[in-house]
C-alpha cells in the first residue's frame, strides 16, 4: 500500500495535535512548521474536521485541534477520511481480473487486505504517539 502525501502530512499534523492537545493551533503555523503549502493543509484539515477527527474554532485564538481523545482515533479513520477506501493490493477476482475463478493467488491477497484492515482499525492516535516515544 502507497499511501499519499496528504496522508503523511495529516498523520504529522495529527501527531502535533495530539502531543500539543492543549490549545488551538492555527493552520498557517502548522504548515509552516511541517513545510506543507498551507492552502494544502487547510484542504487536509477539512476532511478531518469533516471526518470528526479535528474540530475548528475561527477568530485570532482559533485553530485546530482534536475532536476526540487520541485513543478514540483509529488510523483507518484517518486514512478514509484522507486516501478513502482502501486500495487493493493486487487484481481480486470480480474486480476486472482477467485471470479465471480458480487464481492460486486471490485467497493470499484477501488474507493480506483482511489483516492490514484489522491491524490499521486496530491502531490509534494514541499508540502512533507511543510509538514515536512521547506519552499522552
Amino acid at each position: 500500500m502507497i499511501l499519499s502525501k496528504r496522508t503523511d502530512y495529516g498523520m504529522r499534523i495529527l501527531y502535533e495535535l495530539a502531543v500539543e492537545g492543549d490549545r488551538w493551533h492555527s493552520a498557517r503555523v502548522l504548515a509552516d512548521r511541517h513545510r506543507v503549502p498551507e492552502a494544502f493543509l487547510r484542504k487536509i484539515l477539512q476532511d478531518l474536521r469533516q471526518a470528526g477527527i479535528v474540530a475548528a474554532q475561527k477568530g485570532r485564538t482559533g485553530g485546530y485541534r482534536l475532536a476526540l481523545a487520541p485513543k478514540e482515533i483509529a488510523v483507518s479513520r484517518v486514512l478514509a477520511a484522507l486516501e478513502g477506501p482502501m486500495p487493493k493490493l493486487a487484481c481480486i477476482i470480480g474486480e476486472d481480473c482477467e485471470i479465471d475463478a480458480g487464481c492460486p493467488t486471490a485467497p493470499l491477497w484477501r488474507h493480506l487486505e483482511r489483516r492490514i484492515q484489522e491491524e490499521l482499525s486496530k491502531l490509534t492516535l494514541a499508540d502512533v504517539v507511543r510509538m514515536a516515544g512521547k506519552a499522552n
